[in-house]
């Protein structure tokens, strides 16, 4: 069986590499896209998405509400350096708020990778129940 797989959204490159090693570490495959227009055209539901809400060609928050409206992202976290009041209470409506300014440890925290393990446990029990 191979490891779950988080969604990242990141246009940043060289957070979105640390991100990723840092995640791979503990056992979750990640497929990052840099943009929405390539999120929305991606294949597969992924227990987790960790979105930025600023990116290049559109609204990370919009992008992660219909990525979980169709069914596509279960848990919703956003990593950004987002400061406007309004567009940080719309994103902590869908999921929880890490500002890119905290230490990349406190985002890959367990309660983060909780929604991956628990989809990949749950589809084990799917399998060896099929």
């Amino acid at each position: 069986m191979s490891p779950p797989e988080l969604l990242l959204v990141e246009d940043d490159l060289l957070l979105a590499r640390a991100l990723e090693r840092n995640l791979v570490a503990r056992g979750i495959r990640v497929r990052h896209v840099a943009r929405c227009s390539s999120a929305v055209a991606a294949i597969g539901s992924f227990p987790v998405g960790v979105f930025d809400i600023d990116l290049p060609d559109g609204d990370g928050i919009e992008l992660a509400r219909l990525l979980q409206s169709n069914g596509m992202v279960g848990h919703v976290v956003f990593y950004t350096a987002c400061s406007e009041p309004q567009r940080l209470a719309a994103a902590r409506e869908l999921g929880t708020v890490f500002p890119k300014s905290v230490n990349l440890s406190s985002l890959l925290e367990p309660s983060l990778l909780e929604g991956v393990a628990q989809r990949s446990g749950r589809e084990a029990c799917q399998t060896s129940l099929s």
